[in-house]
């Protein structure tokens, strides 16, 4: 049986390793530049076209944001049993058609049906979400390399950010001149190009073994502390980012989409240079992820003190920019080491991969319900104080892992 158990893991070990090669280059093309594409020219725009259709009330935008991470920690673990009958790579293609109807009921969605059309936009949007993002992350951690993942994750987040200088000036420019029906449609068919391109994509010798008991039970346990509690501020902080900023950022332009498609442009075009260089700095030295990570965290801490006292369009630019650059000081070495850990799981990449899931997205539930509470009485600008605690709080997907 042992024999037969180490013949499994080296056919495993050999596919993988025989898939990686261009594994990596494929899931980029697809990820990366088609669907990141879509992404950069939605980005900021899909919160703030909710919040405009739902009435200028952002607890509405809070709590419908909260509900559908909900639905994603409830039915992940089942939609991963799923997952597997499919294969996680071809996963990847459903989740592009469910990307696809996205957007298109997007392209329909107006004041007088939105109460009728976000609840089964949140089961589209929660379909998506499973069989797109486990997937993509068990993809990464199999095809990157260890000691060049930081530099590939940094390849990524450049080539985000090298998008994000095109999109959010072009898709300011589409919603003045064309609106939001033009934009979502511009969406759908890069999203439907970059669905075509997953089917490219190598598959993975990977299964998801735990049941629904089994894996509450991890992300509880000693063993996952560490990422479960990183991930749960993750989420917390990604959320404000997704969401509250540019909402924040409509109210602060008065809604002069062009401008803040043009702001958000020059802020992100300015860091793309440091970003790659960081990919080189914390691939060197053992220690030089977990120390990059506790310097970025601080300062990148205190850039959201300093959002919640914009007032003009040049302090979006200047305390953007400063954002943006620490933010990489933030972000990459904490990508790096979940991908790390990630990929020291062997066989169980993608129930590690879901633990990272479900508390990235419970962070993204408290944070966002008590956001919601607060902006009943409050200038959503104080939410970035529970994100500038949050960014601190990263550090703990290694101080508690090693502890």
């Amino acid at each position: 049986m042992e024999n037969l158990y180490s013949r499994l893991k080296w056919s495993r070990n050999r596919v993988v390793n025989e898939n990686s090669k261009g594994g990596f280059v494929k899931l980029f093309i697809s990820k990366q530049l088609i669907q990141g594409s879509a992404t950069a020219i939605l980005g900021i725009f899909v919160p703030i076209f909710i919040y405009e259709t739902s009435g200028n009330l952002f607890y509405v935008v809070g709590l419908y944001y909260a509900l559908l991470s909900l639905l994603t920690v409830l039915f992940i673990i089942p939609g991963m049993y799923a997952v597997n009958k499919i294969g996680f790579s071809r996963s990847l293609v459903l989740g592009g058609v469910f990307s696809v109807i996205l957007y298109t009921m997007m392209f329909f969605l107006t004041p007088e049906n939105i109460w009728h059309i976000l609840g089964p936009l949140a089961i589209v949007i929660t379909l998506f979400r499973i069989f797109h993002w486990v997937p993509f992350h068990v993809d990464f951690a199999l095809f990157t390399k260890k000691g060049q993942r930081g530099k590939q994750v940094s390849l990524t987040f450049a080539s985000t950010a090298f998008l994000g200088v095109i999109g959010p000036i072009l898709a300011g420019f589409i919603i003045t001149n064309a609106g939001y029906d033009a934009l979502f449609g511009v969406a759908v068919v890069l999203l439907s190009i970059a669905t075509v391109s997953y089917a490219f994509v190598p598959e993975t010798m990977t299964q998801f073994t735990w049941s629904y008991k089994e894996t509450w039970k991890k992300l509880f346990s000693r063993e996952m502390r560490g990422v479960a509690v990183g991930e749960f501020a993750s989420g917390a902080e990604i959320i404000v980012n997704l969401v509250v900023w540019p909402i924040f950022l409509y109210e602060v332009l008065n809604g002069d989409f062009f401008e803040i498609g043009i702001v958000s442009t020059i802020v992100v075009g300015a860091t793309i240079v440091v970003q790659l260089f960081m990919g080189n700095k914390i691939d060197k030295g053992k220690d030089s992820k977990e120390k990059t990570l506790r310097v970025g965290s601080t300062l990148y801490a205190f850039g959201w003190i300093l959002k919640m006292f914009i007032l003009s369009a040049a302090h979006v630019f200047f305390i953007g920019l400063y954002h943006n650059i620490v933010k990489i000081f933030t972000r990459t070495p904490f990508a790096a080491i979940l991908y790390d850990l990630s990929a020291d799981q062997g066989k169980y990449v993608d129930e590690y991969t879901v633990v990272r899931e479900i508390s990235s997205h419970s962070g993204r539930v408290v944070s966002l319900l008590v956001i919601s509470a607060l902006s009943l009485t409050l200038p959503i600008g104080w939410a970035f104080l529970i994100a500038a605690v949050a960014s601190i709080a990263l550090n703990l997907v290694y101080r508690l892992h090693n502890a």
